[in-house]
This record gives structure tokens, sequence and C-alpha cells, in this order.
């Protein structure tokens, strides 16, 4: 009987460690793929776009860029380890654009990756600041960061030091 209860328990672990690990394994680019902010700076340069959206899901990038003034804007979908185009589409948003003034939405990964907390799977802008989740190796970050200076104005997340909460 004690066996019988023993294997029920270990079954129901492996089935929800089944159901959960597929969601989690594509949050996060694969290994060997190209940083965020050489991703979007390539639209940024290439098509004059001013990116406000970047989400890793279902092995892409999913960007959203609009040339400058918020007209013609299109949802790129983008390999992420050669940052190649696949796909792009037009896009009616009424979302607000980042402050002309500011950080380019490259220049903001950028920032953020060079704090090493782990990988970017997430990147948008939500009037009045930048949000982005990070991927660290266990749990997430998410970050609110200035859109003028590209300061973190906030950091929640096991990895974040007493300073940035």
């Amino acid at each position: 009987m004690k066996l019988q209860r023993s294997t029920h328990w270990m079954f129901g672990w492996a089935l929800a460690l089944a159901l959960i690990t597929p969601a989690t394994a594509g949050s996060r680019p694969p290994a060997g793929s190209k940083p965020l902010s050489e991703i979007l700076q390539g639209i940024e340069q290439r098509a004059g776009e001013v990116v406000f959206s970047a989400d890793f899901s279902s092995g892409s990038w999913e960007i959203l860029a609009c040339k400058a003034g918020g007209q013609g804007c299109r949802e790129i979908e983008v390999d992420p380890q050669t940052g190649e185009e696949r796909s792009s589409s037009p896009e009616d948003t009424s979302d607000a654009l980042p402050p002309s003034n500011g950080k380019t939405a490259s220049q903001i990964a950028r920032s953020i990756e060079g704090r090493n907390l782990g990988v970017i799977a997430e990147l948008e802008y939500d009037d009045p600041q930048w949000e982005a989740q990070i991927r660290p190796d266990r749990g997430h970050v998410k970050l609110y960061v200035d859109p003028i200076s590209a300061e973190v104005r906030r950091c929640v997340g096991h990895a974040c030091t007493p300073r940035g909460r």
C-alpha cells in the first residue's frame, strides 16, 4: 500500500513537471541567440523605426515598431539567432511611443543586458517607463526603466539588490 502511494505521488510530480516545463522552456530565447539589443538596433537602423515592444514567443521575437510619429506601425517576427526578419504585417496600435528625447529600445536593452541579471524575454514601453521581463537561470525579474536615462526605477524579483527594489 505504501509503495502504491509513493508511486502515485511520484507520477503526480512527474506529470506536473511535464506540464510546466514546456511553458517555461519557450519563455526565453535559445542558447546562441543574438542579444536583444543587437536585434533591435538592426530594426532601428534598417527601417528607421521606433521599437516600442519586443516579446519572445513561440521561438521568435515579436517586435512592434512604428515610423516616427506613430505612423506605419507593424509587427515583425524575427529569428532570435540570426536577427533576420521572418515576416512582417501592418499593426494598428494606440500604444504610446517612447519619448523622442529618450533612449531607443536597443539602448534600453543594452543597458539591461549590462546588468547580467539574465536573458531579456520581454521589453515594452508602457508610458511613462520601459518594463522588462528578465529570465535568469531560475525565477524571473521585472525591471521598470526610465526612458530618458535608462536608470532602473524599480526591480522586482529574487535577483534584485536591495538598492534596486
